[in-house]
């Protein structure tokens, strides 16, 4: 008997633990995530769309579990008719017949494979393109809260497991019912008493299922965690601020080891993983071969009293592998649901993010923008997730500190075409203004108008096409040149673009280097120095075209010619513009209509240069302690020139 099951191999070609074995071994484990209906239902609505694909799905697998329980009872025929009654033309059709379902079965799987693939990766794309447009609605505090490798993951792989649950996961489950049910229908046909032990048998692979998953998953969750820590401290060390960082203070080999203690982490834990119910699939082994056992012990009793035939109790082994494998995969449904749901439930947690910054329902199109702005005490707290929690020291009792509002009672005016250059200490919430005039954050408290409108009534997107922003870390793309000037405004022709960079003295850089306009930046622009990135941002500003400036200069680590260069640039750019500028040159405060002073977010006075120095306030203090110099060394040249000319 050793060639039709039992103690070797079972006519389907599976081992002694009937395809058990490698169903256990290869589980994905996930956190807990309860299977509800409205859960169910959510992720449902991104499987409708696709519901012909589905339904040839389950006609495929349907088949394939209906062809799959016929070459059991072929082979039956052959040893109870064809073999016995030598009928050699019956054989040859038995055999081809077992072939030939084969060859159908497979087939049908390449298609029912092919389908679900299909959809898997449909799915897969609408969630990743909603999620991105999602993502893209955010608000500025959204992106200060989370890790950017954070983000990429969910984008990323969040959404590939997607393909995972829609080709195995569903898949599985029906495969496994369907197969199950077609088995217990024909197996009871065949003989309900055998049936019934083969049953029986269903308890020892059951439980061991649900020990061993309990296990994995408590195993499977810390490896989960110590692969994200893995790759974070990857994706911030190996960059080129995190690689320049390592080699300027020599943590190349500190950093190293650092690493490694993460991978062995992982490993370690993987190799638990790996290791974990051995006792259990060995208990399933003894199991899996006591179903036979039992069938060939019983059987054979009947066969000796002429009862049942040889072939019967050689079909009903064969049929052991669809029975237990079905059932050990059902018992992993709630399992499988729930990684299922695990996945969606990371996007989702995404998904359900409003963003702090959103257009009403009755926001108007700016069509046009003169430039007046005036902000009507205006007072604005960071959100809590977006607020810089390390800085809260608490209170007494140990509660987090609630964060200082970063602009108190704020109010004052910008006309059209006037050039504002806002002032005051770190901290003072400059750069707050700043956010708040393109609706990065709303205020508090108060309102800022422009033109008469209320920011709020107006569409993101109107307002910010007639406002450009030039920072002081001026950011590249990884690209060429003129992608990056053209991401500016992308329908621009070449004589445009070439303009504003020569208005920004900056074309007569770019047409010297090797590929000209085409010529790659580097990652965040690192081939370009300070100065030349600087114009290129003025320049993609020109480009735009913007009614609104605001400036964050960054000057002071920029050599004398640079310097220059960029405010001759700047001169072009601000002229008959709006412009609100974080100013850190001196140029820029003598030559601004307007100096607004801020201090703890508060304004504490608005004036001309003159006039400020005049109050000998906050101003005047800042001025001389960081200008005097500067004046002092302006003043000496002056009297050296002069002393030379004759």
């Amino acid at each position: 008997m050793r060639g039709f099951g039992g103690a070797g191999r079972s006519i389907g070609g599976m081992g002694r633990t009937f395809g058990m074995h490698r169903r256990y071994h290869e589980g994905d484990d996930v956190p807990q995530v309860p299977v509800t209906r409205a859960r169910l239902g959510r992720v449902a609505r991104y499987f409708a769309p696709y519901w012909p694909q589905w339904v040839a799905i389950l006609l495929c697998i349907a088949a394939i579990s209906g062809l799959g329980v016929l070459p059991p009872l072929l082979v039956r025929s052959i040893l109870d008719n064809a073999i016995p009654d030598r009928d050699a033309g019956l054989l040859h059709l038995l055999v081809a017949g077992i072939v030939g379902l084969t060859v159908v079965s497979s087939l049908i799987g390449v298609l029912q494979s092919w389908l679900s693939t299909r959809v898997g990766q449909s799915i897969m794309v609408d969630l990743r393109n909603h999620l991105y447009h999602h993502l893209q609605r955010q608000s500025l505090g959204f992106y200060t809260a989370e890790r950017a490798g954070e983000i990429v993951s969910r984008v990323n792989n969040d959404v590939g497991a997607v393909q995972h649950v829609a080709t195995s996961t569903v898949v599985s489950i029906a495969s496994s019912f369907l197969t199950l049910v077609a088995t217990l229908i024909v197996i009871f046909s065949l003989n309900p008493w055998l049936a019934l032990l083969a049953i029986a048998i269903v308890p020892s692979f059951y439980l061991p299922t649900r020990i061993v998953g309990r296990i994995r998953h408590r195993l499977s969750r810390q490896t989960q965690e110590q692969y994200a820590e893995m790759v974070a401290f990857m994706e911030e060390r190996l960059n080129l601020g995190g690689m320049l960082l390592a080699k300027i203070f020599g943590q190349v080999a500190a950093d190293a080891e650092h690493f490694s203690e993460r991978s062995r982490g992982v490993a370690d834990l993987n190799v638990k993983q790996a290791m974990a119910g051995r006792w259990f699939f060995m208990c399933l082994a003894v199991f899996s071969v006591a179903g036979p056992a039992l069938i060939y012990l019983y059987g054979g009793h009947q066969a000796i009293r002429g009862e049942l035939s040889i072939g019967t109790i050689i079909a009903f082994v064969a049929y052991l592998t669809n029975l237990y494998r079905p059932v050990g995969q059902m018992a992993n449904v709630y399992v499988d649901l729930q990684g299922a749901l695990a996945v969606f439930e990371r996007i989702f947690d995404y998904l359900d993010r409003r963003p702090d910054v959103e257009d009403s329902a009755d926001a108007s199109e700016l069509a046009r923008a003169r430039g007046d702005i005036r902000l009507e005490h205006v007072s604005f707290e960071y959100p809590r997730s977006a607020h810089r929690v390390k800085h809260d020291n608490g209170d007494a009792q140990g509660r987090p500190a609630a964060p200082s509002p970063a602009l108190q009672d704020v109010s004052f005016e910008i006309s059209a075409g006037e050039r504002v250059a806002l002032v005051g200490p770190s901290g003072a919430g400059k750069t707050t203004v700043t956010y708040l005039l393109p609706r990065f954050y709303d205020p508090t408290e108060g309102r800022i108008l422009l033109d008469g409108h209320d920011l709020r009534h107006l569409t993101q997107e109107s307002l910010r096409a007639h406002i450009g922003v030039v920072t002081q870390d001026t950011f590249l793309f990884h690209t060429t040149v003129r992608e990056n000037l053209l991401y500016a405004r992308p329908g621009a022709t070449d004589d445009e673009m070439f303009a504003a960079t020569r208005s920004a003295n900056i074309h007569d850089f770019i047409a010297g280097l090797p590929d000209g306009y085409e010529t790659m930046v580097g990652e965040r622009g690192f081939r370009l120095s300070g100065g030349e990135k600087q114009r290129l941002a003025i320049a993609r500003a020109l480009l735009k075209d913007p009614r609104i400036l605001i400036l964050d200069e960054a000057t002071s680590h920029l050599d004398a010619t640079s310097e220059h260069l960029i405010q001759q640039a700047l001169e072009v750019l601000l002229a008959g513009r709006t412009s609100v500028t974080i100013a850190h040159r001196l140029s820029t405060i003598l030559n601004a209509d307007k100096i607004v002073v801020l201090d703890e977010g508060r304004v504490l006075e608005v004036g001309s240069h003159s006039e400020l120095v005049g109050n000998r306030g906050l101003y005047a203090d800042l001025f001389e302690r960081q200008f005097r110099d500067a004046l002092a060394q302006a003043s000496a040249k002056d009297d050296r020139t002069a002393d030379r000319t004759p």
